[in-house]
């Protein structure tokens, strides 16, 4: 939080520079409290006004102008004499408290510690609601929260300490039966990753971000999937989980992934295949080493029947020379094409 506080890209995204003693804004008091620590519900109007006269002084310097010089990176910068130095009262701690006291009652408080670790059990195991509902949204996993929270409040916020008890723990082990969309960013890069097509960043590979059309830039892949790189919505960045997926972008992902394994001779696809083995052994073997091969998917009863039943009917049909390659990729191709391989 420290560092946030002193990043020039964050006090001018949040106005910052414009708060001055005698004329506070409250933008970055806000969404400190709100989005990056403690969450809704947690604190008072009061302690928002505070919490924004303690970061009064808080500003950068831009050594040079950006355009036409060149990149010269902005510099955080402390003015004294644009601080207030007045007694404050935040969270029932008073005194001439600056950012950093802020920030040390902070992460301090229960509600940091719940916080913090409900936003580490949402990325890291299974999609919780959104942000903005969990002042009354209730965990999908009280106990893990309850005990990140105590270890974030016993160990003072060491992070290290609680992702080892995180990775650790039953919870976690248990995340790979556990519903969690990819964002449009981890799809695509999974998916370049696994066909082999790209191994390294060469031309072209930024036309799934962006591209261009008849001169113009215009939107890529991703961005129609509902995600532009290092552009979200709003400071509190993009909504996840279910949220990524509606009737348009869905028709977009899964067309995106079956173009990419249409192309048998990508490297990556032809390596699965080779690993598959034949396709002329019992339909459900066949289908779970794919699965296997694939990244570990996880796929419902309804989803796993239909694939077995699709391999018998590969199995039935009398092929060419090649009838295991071209058996096997036409079950990658199905497994791609569904629902399921939308989830991590």
């Amino acid at each position: 939080l420290q560092e946030l506080s002193r990043d020039p890209a964050m006090i001018f995204w949040l106005d910052n520079n414009e708060n001055h003693n005698g004329e506070v804004n409250e933008n970055y008091g806000r969404e400190l409290l709100e989005l990056f620590s403690m969450g809704v519900g947690n604190y008072t109007e009061d302690d928002i006004k505070s919490a924004s006269r303690a970061f009064t002084g808080w500003t950068f310097r831009q050594p040079l102008s950006i355009y036409p010089f060149g990149h010269f990176p902005a510099e955080f910068e402390w003015l004294p004499e644009d601080h207030d130095n007045g007694e404050k009262e935040f969270l029932g701690h008073k005194g001439n408290l600056n950012g950093d006291d802020i920030i040390d009652i902070i992460v301090k408080q229960p509600a940091t510690a719940r916080f913090i670790s409900r936003h580490l059990y949402n990325f890291f195991v299974e999609d919780e609601t959104q942000v903005s509902s969990w002042a009354t949204a209730p965990p999908k996993d009280e106990a893990a929260i309850t005990l990140l929270s105590g270890v974030f409040a016993d160990t003072e916020g060491d992070m290290r300490a609680v992702l080892k008890e995180l990775f650790n723990s039953e919870f976690f082990k248990n995340a790979i039966n556990l519903p969690k969309v990819k964002s449009p960013t981890e799809l695509i890069a999974g998916v370049l990753k696994q066909t082999g097509e790209f191994s390294s960043p060469i031309p072209g590979i930024h036309e799934f971000a962006v591209t261009t059309l008849n001169g113009s830039l215009v939107e890529g892949t991703m961005a129609i999937m509902g995600q532009r790189l290092m552009n979200p919505p709003t400071v509190e960045g993009w909504h996840t989980g279910p949220e990524w997926i509606d009737s348009g972008t869905l028709s977009e992902r899964i067309s995106f992934v079956e173009q990419q394994f249409v192309d048998q001779s990508k490297p990556g696809i032809q390596g699965i295949i080779e690993r598959a083995g034949s396709l002329d052994d019992d339909p459900s073997k066949v289908v779970d080493r794919c699965l296997d091969l694939m990244g570990g998917i996880n796929v419902s009863d309804t989803t796993y029947k239909s694939l077995v039943a699709y391999t018998k009917e590969l199995q039935n049909v009398e092929g060419e020379e090649d009838s295991d390659a071209v058996g096997v990729h036409n079950v990658l191709q199905m497994l791609a094409s569904t629902v399921d391989y939308q989830f991590a």
